[in-house]
């Protein structure tokens, strides 16, 4: 059977799978996506605080990792010619500084010097850019590249350009097993019915490793909780995303508030909404903010994440048919990852970005 007329099945309608879908879809294949949510980015991605960016890459210790996102953020200066209503409300240019000068010196020395776009830029022009920062840093590494978007959006956005290219959609789907043929992937199966494929991409995040278990295998996937917070506002006042050592922010279109911790375990003083009050308090010692800015919202999202620190993507050993591809920062990586995938399963093509599966490392427990 030609390629391009196999049933691939993709499971997780989260950023990467929406977007490996639209990919496979527009490159001809037959693409069932399926989701236990209600809708695209039911899950972590709709709690992802959707920063494209290279400088919180490290180009020092691991500069693999850095490569790819550097291809990535590449990725979408491609996507915005390919689906250009994808980016239509994304913002760009970040501001990051560190606790001192010279740390913040030697964050953009080090990016420079790996071939990143990012310049140093000192308090006055800081203060120009964003006139309500009241603790203006002395000096902040500016990237223009980077990119402030919605996850959520631009997941929705893919999985529409997939179905107009022929592709399915299928929500509040959850797949209870992979279902084998003869030692290769025969489909999957829901609580409702089964379902004949003949590659099955699993884009699941966190939950790969119980779906392949069956086959005694692992791919040794953690999960990483992070707390993305919302905060109202009635009108704009930042500029660019924001970035300091207690302060992580950015506004988006309809004027509200992002920001982003890191989740420290289950005590009072770590619950999301307490994090979130304490950024508020945070947010109004160094922001001219605007009045009535309060929290709306605080959640946990659970990020798949490697030891190493790169996907995995790429076909399953010992599970024939199997494909899987799981990364973080999926934001960042979502666009670049569908491609790689879409040419490794319609082409035979294998990018040298993304090293090989070590399954027999994480045996099945």
């Amino acid at each position: 059977m030609h390629l391009l007329k196999m049933q691939i099945a993709v499971i997780g309608a989260g950023i990467v799978g929406a977007s490996i879908a639209y990919h496979l879809a527009r490159r001809g294949a037959r693409v069932r996506l399926f989701d236990e949510g209600p809708a695209p980015a039911a899950g972590v991605t709709g709690k992802a605080f959707g920063w494209v960016n290279l400088i919180n890459g490290d180009p020092t210790t691991n500069y693999g990792n850095y490569r790819i996102r550097r291809e990535a953020i590449s990725e979408y200066q491609r996507l915005k010619v390919a689906l250009p209503e994808a980016l239509q409300h994304a913002r760009s240019g970040s501001l990051t500084w560190r606790a001192t000068a010279a740390e913040t010196e030697a964050l953009v020395q080090e990016h420079q010097a790996a071939g990143a776009t990012v310049e140093l830029v000192d308090a006055k022009t800081i203060a120009w850019w964003e006139p309500e920062l009241r603790d203006v840093p002395e000096c902040a590494a500016f990237s223009p590249d980077d990119l402030a978007l919605d996850p959520t959006q631009l997941t929705q956005t893919f999985v529409r350009a997939a179905i107009a290219f022929g592709a399915t959609a299928h929500f509040d789907q959850k797949i209870i097993a992979l279902e084998t043929s003869d030692g290769r992937i025969a489909g999957v199966r829901t609580a409702e019915q089964g379902v004949s494929a003949e590659v099955v991409v699993l884009a699941i995040g966190t939950s790969v490793d119980m779906l392949i278990s069956s086959f005694g295998l692992a791919i040794g996937v953690e999960s990483s909780p992070a707390v993305l917070l919302q905060f109202s506002a009635d009108r704009p006042f930042l500029n660019h995303i924001l970035r300091g050592p207690d302060l992580e922010l950015r506004q988006r279109p309809d004027h509200s508030l992002l920001s982003a911790a890191s989740y420290g375990g289950d005590s009072e003083d770590s619950r999301p909404v307490a994090i979130g009050y304490r950024l508020l308090d945070a947010m109004r010692r160094k922001l001219a903010l605007p009045d009535g800015v309060e929290l709306q919202q605080a959640v946990i999202g659970h990020r798949p994440v490697f030891a190493d620190g790169f996907p995995r993507l790429g076909f399953l050993p010992g599970a024939e048919g199997i494909y899987v591809a799981v990364a973080h920062p999926g934001i960042i990586l979502a666009p670049l990852l569908g491609r790689l995938a879409m040419e490794e399963i319609i082409e035979g093509q294998r990018s040298t970005l993304v090293p090989g599966f070590d399954v027999a490392a994480f045996p099945a427990s």
